[in-house]
């Protein structure tokens, strides 16, 4: 007997395409940035910082999955590769509300991923087995590159300030767990991730910092994804 798990196991591609927003936000980065602010704005005043990004991954999971646990769940490994857009944005509520947009950059990443399936059920067809749902378990890194700008917000205040663009370069590093469900031709997810990004300006705006810096982020990412269940083989030719 031939045992597969379908929709979500049974395939060799999935192409998601989401969009995340960091609900955590933080690093020496953003401590240089409030340290400005503290001194431009007035003591009463409210300052937030949060990320959000376009994202595309591509899992690569070419792979028989894993019977598990007398016939009842079931597991699969490959790998995920991933392109985001990404946008820090700061904003200062201080009677009026001040906004600009510290960061964009672009992100590369890979990594090795798991597909575990808590429930599979036996398929009319075939005698195969199943799966309409489960999670993925996933670690990435890679590289960045991008544009920093100091202190958007104080210049929405009004407060001009000098030097305060440079590109970056670094790396980022992700670690988190997902929840996927297949409906119809389509699947749809949900991710929950940490990841630190280590950054490195062209020129040393943020006074007395030197050009390295950091951010430590909580995200959460919602996507929608197309699963394809088998490579397109060529047409070669008999003699």
């Amino acid at each position: 007997m031939n045992l597969q798990a379908r929709e979500f196991l049974n395939t060799v591609l999935h192409l998601n395409f989401g969009g995340m927003y960091s609900f955590a936000t933080n690093g020496d980065i953003l401590d240089r940035e409030e340290k400005a602010i503290d001194q431009a704005f007035p003591e009463n005043k409210k300052t937030s910082h949060y990320e959000t990004a376009y994202s595309f991954t591509l899992d690569i999971v070419p792979f028989d999955p894993i019977i598990l646990g007398m016939e009842a769940h079931a597991v699969k490994f490959g790998v995920r590769t991933a392109y985001r857009l990404h946008f820090l944005q700061q904003r200062v509520k201080s009677g009026d509300e001040y906004t600009g947009q510290v960061m964009d950059y672009r992100s590369w990443m890979v990594g090795p991923v798991i597909h575990y399936a808590p429930n599979i059920e036996a398929s009319d067809l075939d005698y195969e087995y199943t799966s309409d749902g489960g999670f993925t378990l996933y670690a990435l890194f890679g590289r960045l590159n991008g544009d920093l700008t100091a202190y958007p917000a104080i210049k929405d205040y009004g407060v001009s300030t000098l030097n305060s663009n440079t590109a970056i370069t670094g790396y980022k590093f992700d670690v988190g767990i997902g929840a996927e469900i297949a409906l119809c031709a389509l699947n749809f997810g949900i991710n929950l991730y940490y990841s630190y990004t280590k950054i490195r300006m062209n020129d040393a705006i943020y006074e007395n910092s030197g050009k390295d810096g950091n951010l430590r982020e909580g995200c959460l990412e919602i996507y929608v994804g197309i699963p394809i269940e088998s490579f397109i083989e060529p047409i070669i030719p008999r003699f």
